[in-house]
């Protein structure tokens, strides 16, 4: 037989792949967490790029009184202050896209999915900051190359305690520590009893929440650092002033090619000689340890 009409011979005739309306994105993390009272922001101002958060002890009974002798004058007490500096440093990236290219992609590369992922690249960029000053506090439970357990949990709750460390604590864990604990649980015959988890805008959108276990509300994130030469993760548990967070307002002038994302900017840069159009993000932000004793690094096997 000959000149039978099959696909082989009729390659001029249909495309060689049809895409799908449908796409799916690559695997990242998304939410928000920085709703969670533990983080403190600080906004800086023009004239320096260091930011200097104000520790002060009173107004919360820091010091004691001190017995006094009937007839003698009482002694000053010193008041007891501190500081934290946040440098704040410029974050960006840029994706060059060219006409042709947004042809091809059938509308795929649009600008609406541009600044969608710039919104959630600030959020994850500050979170991968946050997490590389937490795994740091003075005060750690856990033991290297050894799973975490819900006993070492309790441990951080202690510490904090102890410290005198007030308000709403909160857990930042690595998915393998969270992975962890949940065999852990399995031994202890189920889950530790959950409590009030968070609610409304705080909660909202954020598949990072794991749920509140022993009054602490518990966050996983892959950037969550390694500690011990890659043998472990170093998550944290901590509450508010552990962590001192400070960005920098944008002024653009109303540039109409520029949307103010809080504390970040996405603006779209036409390169006509290129016939190509630049999409950017930037954010000027910054951490710092505020007061170690408010946070205890959670060290465990990766």
């Amino acid at each position: 037989m000959a000149n039978e009409i099959l696909p082989a011979g009729i390659g001029d005739l249909h495309a060689q792949e049809v895409l799908a309306a449908e796409y799916l994105m690559l695997l990242a993390e998304q939410g928000n967490p920085f709703t969670h009272p533990a983080f403190m922001f600080a906004t800086g101002a023009p004239g320096s790029n260091v930011v200097r958060v104000r520790h002060i002890g009173l107004g919360n009974g820091y010091n004691l009184l001190a017995s006094a002798t009937p007839g003698s004058e009482v002694a000053n007490t010193a008041l007891t202050d501190g500081s934290t500096d946040v440098t704040v440093a410029r974050y960006s990236k840029r994706y060059f896209r060219d006409d042709l290219t947004k042809f091809m992609a059938a509308g795929l590369l649009n600008a609406e999915l541009f600044a969608q992922d710039a919104a959630v690249a600030v959020t994850q960029t500050l979170l991968n900051l946050v997490a590389n000053v937490t795994d740091g506090f003075a005060a750690t439970v856990g033991t290297t190359t050894v799973d975490l357990l819900w006993s070492d949990i309790v441990d951080a709750k202690t510490t904090l305690a102890i410290a005198k460390a007030a308000g709403r604590m909160l857990a930042l864990l690595h998915p393998r520590q969270w992975g962890d604990l949940d065999t852990d649980s399995l031994s202890l015959g189920g889950v530790p009893q959950q409590g009030a988890g968070l609610q409304g805008a705080v909660s909202a959108g954020l598949e990072q929440y794991k749920g509140n276990f022993f009054g602490i509300d518990f966050f996983t994130s892959s950037q969550v650092p390694t500690a011990n030469t890659g043998a472990d993760r170093a998550g944290a548990v901590f509450t508010r002033g552990a962590v001192a967070i400070a960005d920098v307002e944008y002024d653009v002038e109303s540039d109409p090619n520029i949307v103010h994302l809080g504390r970040a900017i996405f603006e779209r840069d036409r390169q006509g000689t290129y016939g190509a159009t630049s999409y950017l993000t930037h954010a000027m932000l910054g951490t710092a340890m505020g007061i170690d004793a408010a946070g205890v690094s959670v060290i465990s096997d990766a």
